[in-house]
């Protein structure tokens, strides 16, 4: 006569289980989503994400409006590479020994040498700073007119800070050219010269850990001492041609950004992450710990460019028993690099990988997302009946005890 109200316990019980819903936004995916990937796919059934990320590009972004692109400047950044703070010099004389032999820029870009007292080197070229120790050196009266010859040459490019915003993973100050000791062979450490490729352009980009898929890399403006020049960095993700000028100490950068996803973006370069870093929890069944489903630093390391389905996969949340498991929901958890907004999504992974058009709504991972695996609804219904038999049992085996002594 009980197992009417059991059963009605036990159906109440299976439906809170089969819920889920789906989380909410402040912002509207539809509209203000940083991915047309990442709306919801109810939405996506009618269009094609890809022609959604090229009706939503802009032009550049607002940093650069009413602020005019100097022409006419190549000379400015195509000169020979120019000096900055901390580089290790080596200045040679015809029979001046009293002033030949290695020099380091002061770090208000200054060269101090014996009697002739601080000469300014940063931002000069090595050529330049040869014709200013000559001049002085006869302005002095140690050398006659036509006798005083200087020879500069780098014995090394000290490491050198420049800024980086806009359209970038992470904006600031990033310190280029650093090198270790055991970096450098011993070949080179006795020899004159160096080579400074860690002070480039793509050098910068890369150390603000890449531009992101906003980013319009046609228009990359360097901006020293005033002056501003656009690079065109295009080459270094479809293999053309590319300008990538030697930076000097100071230099400005800034990506602007076209306001649209560029899937073309989305892959390891010399200007974009090499991987990505995400964040992982399967707590749940088919696994009941990230240590054994095996997540670990390896699987939360994934190429830039990675789906969220393929980062569902190395989360261990697709397979398993079909009858139990097949339909469980993945969450993503990303940041819109634009607006800073938080943004998270849900997906059927079973709608992921049994749907053709699955690419429509299937969004490119970001560094420092997360990722959560729900399970399938006879999985929760199994586990809530499993406790309520766990919690139930006590009682049960009281009355079958009562009723043997009874």
């Amino acid at each position: 006569m009980h197992k009417a109200p059991l059963a009605a316990a036990l159906a109440l019980l299976a439906g809170c289980a089969s819920s889920f819903d789906r989380p909410a936004n402040t912002v509207d995916l539809n509209r203000d989503g940083y991915q047309a990937q990442s709306q919801f796919a109810a939405h996506q059934l009618t269009g094609d994400a890809r022609l959604m990320n090229q009706s939503r590009c802009e032009d550049l972004d607002l940093a650069l409006a009413g602020q005019p692109i100097d022409a006419g400047l190549g000379a400015a950044f195509d000169e020979p590479q120019l000096l900055s703070p901390g580089d290790l010099l080596r200045v040679e004389l015809p029979r001046g020994d009293d002033f030949q032999g290695n020099y380091v820029i002061s770090p208000n870009g200054y060269l101090r040498m014996p009697f002739l007292g601080d000469l300014p080197a940063a931002g000069m070229s090595s050529a330049q700073l040869e014709t200013v120790v000559a001049r002085l050196l006869v302005e002095g009266g140690f050398y006659k007119p036509g006798f005083a010859r200087a020879s500069v040459s780098v014995l090394e490019w000290a490491p050198i800070q420049v800024s980086v915003s806009g359209a970038v993973f992470q904006s600031g100050d990033v310190l280029l050219n650093q090198r270790e000791a055991a970096d450098v062979a011993s070949e080179r450490l006795i020899a004159a010269g160096d080579i400074a490729f860690q002070r480039s352009l793509s050098s910068a980009l890369f150390a603000a850990a890449g531009v992101r898929p906003d980013a319009d890399i046609r228009n990359i403006v360097l901006v020293r001492n005033g002056k501003r020049r656009v690079f065109d960095m295009s080459g270094a993700l479809n293999g053309g041609a590319m300008d990538d000028p030697l930076l000097v100490a100071g230099d400005r950068i800034h990506v602007p950004s076209r306001g649209c996803f560029q899937m073309a973006l989305a892959r390891p370069s010399r200007i974009t992450p090499p991987g990505i870093r995400v964040f992982m929890s399967n707590l749940t069944q088919p696994a009941a710990s990230n240590a054994s489903s095996a997540i670990g630093q390896d699987a939360t390391r994934l190429p830039y460019g990675t789906r969220f389905l393929q980062g569902l996969v190395s989360a261990n949340c697709v397979g398993g028993i079909q009858a139990t498991n097949a339909r469980r929901w993945g969450v993503l958890i990303s940041r819109n690099p634009v607006t800073g907004e938080s943004e998270v999504i849900s997906r059927s992974i079973e709608d992921l990988v049994r749907r053709a058009d699955r690419d429509n709504y299937n969004p490119v991972l970001l560094p420092n997302d997360a990722i959560a695996c729900y399970d399938s609804h006879v999985t929760n219904v199994r586990d809530v009946i499993a406790m309520v038999s766990e919690a139930a049992a006590p009682v049960l085996n009281a009355v079958i005890i009562g009723g043997i002594a009874n």
